[in-house]
């Protein structure tokens, strides 16, 4: 290396050490030249004088001696300012610059650093910030910790129903020893109305509560006020209409912007929902949201009147109470079951049902999610344990690059604490770097979280990056420097500057002990890597079988929407069917669509209208209590079952028969194996629906859940059924060609028909059983994604510590290839070296994956927890990383020029 010219002071000073140093290896003095000339250039580069560096130096005849007879302890006996661990800020700038400087001079490990620190602290930093909304923060209102849910459980059943009767509501209600406040939301299934002020109607969701919900949330409205008691408990009796008792509305904030441009004067206005005129009587402030159900763009009085739906028979309402201060759950628990047997004492057809509490926040998050999110942070931490040994390894790397720097400095004085804080200065800026590159990326991985799956995330959760995550990011960081920072820091402050700077080798350093520590590393590297590959493949396999059950209807080209007909411009059953029929008529009659049908609940939606039926052909008339039998309830209309590709096993299509005949039913084969064993279904009476109906075919099974769940189902017709409510049909067309062009025409059709109505939610079959598909297809991706990035961590970790040992042995290479070993010896032994690091990761990783593996039980769908597929996989994956990794180190090998090795020329 050239230097430029140093004040002659310095260069006399500089003499005199090597004068007194007598060193015989030609090389150590000149390398022990080059460092002490560096050593004053960076000290003149930040600022200090010739006299300065001079006197902080000392007696160059006594630095000289210790170079020569330098014995590790000697570093311990600092002269000066140098004795000292700590430095003044003038010196800690320098050591700063001069680290600066140091990386500079390496880019790309500077780089390999940064990035690999980056990618481990951004995936955990992302994934905490998950993790920290739905499970370490409290949900968003005021004294959380005292919100419950409240089910309703039986003595037979103590996990009973997940909704509340309205005669339940109105009595706990009055339980003020126990509760501070109560109210019901309504989650049953989502309840919209279309806006129709302004000049493009709009569709948007509303939340039907009781009066004491926001009371209970503790959250008021920011602008007006809440619902009163007359407004859900009123005089009168309930009348099965949709309508509140007063049509009165709260809007969300969102809207209010939105829609009404934050107008301060909205209090007192009216709005038509439906059709139907509403006044304004509150605004909530923002940010407000309900737990459960989906979010509400406003909110109108439930009404809770007795009478019609409002009786002992319906469970449709979801309770939730504020706890009195001081009162735990346990004690509220055994409170409320002595207030319900007295309730069922006074009402016998409360039938012995008792409120059970839950937690809203364990409610809110659900076990399955709790679960599929720790996993997912315990994959996240594997990713930053590998991103840490990779960045261990590389610093030790670093070190024995500057081993004769270290030497010297220990030489002439340097303390060892001052040399560990002059080491992890530098590894302070790489970690910082690493952290500030880790934030950013996990700023980006929350935001792709977010969009990835949405329906995974509670609604009531706010998902973002603040100051708890900022803290977190910083102390991972900082946890990192210190685990895998400090560690080689001390081992390399450790120098015998003796075997340093006499040697020619710059890997003397690098004793036994010190590679054991670099090849543990890789083998803990490659063990974490191993868990996160076998967990991904049991995910993978897991979703695989989930994409291959039977669904029982073909996706293919189904696009399906919402229709809403508003009760006021559609008061009966007959208007509701007339336009049915002529709106698929119309859809029909287009050139892309095959054909059109409608339905009230969707396949593999979940559960929707358990209800009842009676059959006993003994008793056809009733009076057998064991002859009823739960069902699901579904409404059909037009060729829904030819457009789904639901095959039909017995019997006439709907669109075969007069549905004016009498009152018919369709059966799904599930109900026929339970119910009707061994019977020709066809023609068969049940009691299904209100009334006898007879049986006029079977349908194949179609599962409620994507994982294959099935249940009893009846299907009913629209035309049959239209006055029992206004039910809201979901319509599906069978569309060949584009989607979206047909979406459009469909969309005139039906404003030519009523420009007020809203064609709502158009989308693909597709995309619906992507939706309920989505909190696998999470989980799949995320652990697929850390463990492609840990994979790709342990193939260069390992191509790393095999590369520098080929780099360090190229001595003993070049005198076996000189003494006559083969290029296939010399590749067997890089090689074998590989098999030492991969077999015992493999092997550690593979166990800790089978252990690990009964966590993750509980979101495999049929794939046992230790399946031998992906478990083998994972094995032949890091062989595979192994030889891969092996392989240029040894072409590498070798191609050693045995000459110049063995002359160092």
């Amino acid at each position: 290396m050239t230097h430029g010219k140093l004040p002659p002071e310095i260069e006399s000073l500089i003499a005199e050490v090597m004068r007194s140093a007598r060193l015989d290896f030609v090389q150590g003095r000149e390398e022990v030249l080059d460092d002490l000339r560096v050593h004053f250039e960076d000290g003149l580069a930040a600022g200090e004088s010739p006299e300065d560096l001079i006197a902080r130096f000392g007696d160059p005849i006594a630095a000289g001696r210790r170079i020569a007879k330098t014995r590790p302890k000697a570093a311990a006996k600092r002269r000066g300012k140098t004795g000292r661990w700590w430095m003044s800020t003038g010196e800690w700038s320098g050591e700063a610059r001069r680290a600066g400087r140091r990386l500079r001079r390496a880019p790309g490990f500077a780089a390999i650093v940064i990035l690999t620190l980056g990618l481990g602290v951004g995936a955990n930093t992302a994934i905490f910030t998950v993790l920290n909304a739905v499970l370490l923060q409290d949900l968003p209102y005021p004294l959380p910790e005292r919100l419950v849910r409240v089910y309703e459980s039986y003595p037979e059943n103590p996990f009973g129903s997940e909704y509340l009767r309205a005669p339940t509501v109105s009595e706990i209600r009055t339980w003020d020893e126990v509760f501070e406040s109560f109210g019901s939301l309504y989650t049953y299934r989502e309840v919209g109305a279309d806006l129709t002020d302004g000049d493009v109607p709009q569709r948007i969701t509303i939340g039907r509560v009781s009066a004491g919900y926001f009371e209970t949330m503790g959250v008021q409205p920011a602008l007006g006020r809440g619902f009163l008691e007359e407004e859900s408990f009123g005089p009168g009796e309930h009348v099965n209409s949709v309508l509140p008792i007063v049509p009165v509305a709260v809007l969300s904030h969102r809207l209010w912007v939105e829609r009404f441009e934050s107008d301060t004067e909205i209090i007192g206005r009216s709005l038509h929902l439906d059709g139907v005129p509403f006044e304004v009587v509150g605004v909530m402030p923002p940010r407000f949201n309900n737990p459960l159900g989906t979010p509400s763009d406003l909110w109108v009085p439930q009404d809770l009147r007795p009478g019609g739906w409002n009786g002992f028979g319906n469970s449709y309402l979801t309770g939730l109470a504020r706890l009195r201060d001081g009162v735990s759950i346990e004690a509220a628990q055994e409170r409320v079951r002595v207030l319900a047997d007295a309730f069922t004492e006074e009402y016998p057809d409360a039938r012995d049902a008792y409120p059970r509490l839950v937690p809203l926040q364990d409610d809110v998050v659900g076990a399955t999610r709790r679960a599929m999110l720790w996993i997912l942070a315990g994959a996240a931490g594997l990713v930053l344990l590998t991103a840490c040994v990779n960045v261990a390894n590389l610093l030790f790397a670093r070190g024995l690059g500057q081993d004769r720097e270290l030497a010297l400095r220990s030489a002439l004085g340097s303390g060892r604490a001052r040399l560990v804080a002059t080491i992890l200065l530098e590894n302070g800026i790489l970690a910082g770097l690493g952290g500030l590159l880790g934030l950013a990326l996990g700023w980006a991985g929350v935001e792709i979280l977010v969009a990835l799956s949405p329906a995974v995330l509670p609604t009531a959760m706010d998902v973002e990056v603040g100051a708890q995550v900022f803290v977190f990011a910083l102390a991972v960081t900082g946890v990192a420097l210190i685990a895998f920072g400090l560690a080689p820091a001390l081992r390399l402050s450790r120098t015998a500057p003796a075997e340093v700077l006499r040697s020619g080798d710059r890997s003397a350093t690098a004793g036994r002990m010190l590679k054991r520590l670099r090849d543990s590393l890789v083998v803990v590297q490659l063990a974490a890597a191993v868990v996160l590959v076998a967990g991904a493949a049991l995910l993978t396999r897991s979703f695989d079988s989930l994409t291959e059950v039977p669904l029982g209807v073909d996706p293919e080209g189904v696009l399906t929407f919402e229709v809403h007909l508003p009760s006021a411009r559609y008061a009966d059953g007959e208007s509701r069917h007339r336009f049915h029929e002529e709106f698929q008529a119309r859809v029909s009659a287009l050139g892309s669509v095959e054909s059109v049908g409608a339905t009230s609940w969707l396949p593999v939606s979940g559960r929707y209208h358990s209800w009842t039926l009676y059959y006993d052909p003994e008793n056809p008339e009733g009076g057998n209590d064991e002859a009823w039998y739960p069902a699901d309830v579904r409404i059909i209309a037009g060729d829904y079952f030819g457009t789904m590709g639901i095959a039909l096993l017995q019997g006439a299509d709907p669109t075969e028969v007069d549905l004016e005949a009498e009152p018919m039913v369709w059966v799904n084969q599930p109900l026929v194996d339970e119910i009707l064993v061994g019977i020709d279904p066809i023609g068969i009476k049940i009691y299904a629906v209100g009334e006898y109906r007879r049986i006029m075919g079977v349908v194949e099974d179609v599962p409620h859940t994507a994982r294959g769940e099935t249940s009893a189902k009846t299907y009913v017709p629209h035309a049959q059924y239209a006055d029992n409510r206004n039910w809201a049909l979901i319509q599906t067309a069978k569309v060949r060609g584009d989607l979206a062009a047909t979406r459009e025409r469909i969309r005139d059709e039906l404003r030519a028909m009523d420009p007020q109505l809203v064609l709502y939610r158009p989308k693909s079959f597709d995309t619906v059983l992507e939706t309920v598909r989505a909190q696998d297809r999470f989980a799949t991706v995320l652990m697929g994604s850390f463990a492609a990035l840990a994979l790709v961590l342990a193939l260069v970790g390992t191509y790393g510590v095999l590369a520098g040992s080929v780099t360090g042995r190229k001595r003993e290479i070049g005198i076996r290839m000189a003494l006559g070993a083969d290029a296939r010896r010399v590749r067997g032994m890089v090689l074998g070296y590989a098999a030492r690091l991969t077999l015992p990761g493999v092997l550690l990783g593979l166990s800790a994956a089978m252990v690990g593996s009964r966590w993750i039980e509980s979101l495999l769908f049929g794939v046992d927890a230790a399946d031998p597929v992906a478990f083998g996989g994972a094995v032949l994956t890091f062989i595979a990383v192994g030889l891969l990794s092996a392989w240029i180190p040894a072409r590498r090998a070798t191609r050693v020029d045995t000459v110049q090795t063995l002359t160092g020329e």
